[in-house]
């Protein structure tokens, strides 16, 4: 087997298996199954291997609190 045909075979199992996050111009991100979880990323990787109709929508993050600065002076008044 030639390493274009070992390649070629590494990237079939990868993407039946939903093992890709991303690919470009020849270079694939596989990352286990765990991780994929562990980051958030099972979805996408599901989606993309056809294992799943449409990736679930995930809850907005919540807006940044904000938190007003106080300066000095205000903490000794009141």
């Amino acid at each position: 087997m030639t390493r274009e045909e070992a390649y070629d075979q590494v990237a079939k199992i990868a993407a039946e298996h939903a093992l890709i996050a991303q690919g470009f111009g020849g270079v694939l991100t596989i990352v286990h199954p765990a991780t994929q979880r562990e980051h958030g990323i099972e979805e996408k990787c599901l989606f993309m291997a056809g294992h799943i109709d449409s990736p679930t929508p995930r809850e907005p993050e919540a807006a940044p609190v904000q938190v007003a600065q106080a300066s000095q002076s205000d903490l000794f008044t009141g």
